[in-house]
């Protein structure tokens, strides 16, 4: 039976783990920690990151977060939720609104 070129790296690296596992070769090994799955945004909770908080139109928010502005609107009036993605980017943007201000300039460049 041919062995296909992933299966032989399949093999080789079960064998590899099998020996890390009993001692026998030391492998760098790191650890991170997985957040947990962005929380879910309210309607005023967009609003506010948007109005107060950037200082920015529907359309300028849009483009930063590569949205429609439609979206946007769905989302301040509580007609869609934002997705995982969008989610995030809100965070990070919470998190760091200079992040978002370097991208609206960026967008305007």
């Amino acid at each position: 039976m041919a062995k296909t070129k992933l299966g032989r790296e399949l093999i080789s690296g079960l064998k590899e783990a099998i020996t890390f596992e009993k001692g026998r070769k030391k492998l760098r090994v790191s650890t991170i920690e997985i957040p947990e799955p962005a929380r879910k945004w309210k309607k005023k909770e967009i609003v506010k990151l948007r109005k107060e908080c950037l200082n920015v139109s529907q359309p300028i928010f849009a483009s930063c977060l590569s949205v429609t502005v439609s979206a946007v609107r769905a989302w301040e009036q509580g007609q869609k939720s934002p997705g995982g993605p969008a989610r995030r980017l809100l965070e990070i943007v919470e998190l760091d609104p200079e992040v978002f201000r370097k991208l609206a300039h960026a967008q305007m460049s």
